[in-house]
């Protein structure tokens, strides 16, 4: 390998500045001698878990809720207090908001109320 020079331009040169250069200079030929670092591979053990560098397989709709008003609930997000959220068709709604012909009235830890037409609902998230 050839040899590298590390030069420090300065309007003033002081001996800090010098030493720094120098030090500098002398690290970074010390890197180009060095033999290339061979690591083991990594090897990832899933302990039965689901390997995070794979693809999640495309959603079939088994998990979801469909409501006959035409509703996919997808999740909650849920809040003992009033700040529940339901995840509908892929957006987020709160209590008292409307969806298509669907009022929301409630949300629950595991189901969603809906009013249709004057009529209540329930939208269940399964446990698969």
């Amino acid at each position: 390998l050839g040899s590298v020079t590390v030069s420090a331009m300065s309007c003033k040169s002081d001996s800090k500045t010098s030493v720094l250069a120098g030090m500098l200079g002398l690290l970074f030929s010390l890197t180009l001698a060095l033999p290339p670092v061979c690591a083991e591979p990594v090897v990832y053990s899933s302990g039965n878990r689901r390997d995070p560098f794979v693809a999640l397989p495309k959603d079939d709709g088994g998990s979801a809720s469909v409501s006959p008003a035409g509703l996919k609930l997808e999740g909650i997000i849920y809040d003992p207090g009033s700040k529940s959220l339901a995840i509908l068709n892929g957006k987020t709604y709160s209590i008292g908001e409307t969806v298509g012909e669907a009022k929301i009235v409630s949300i629950l830890k595991d189901q969603v109320v809906i009013s249709v037409a004057g009529e209540e609902k329930k939208l269940l998230i399964r446990n698969d």
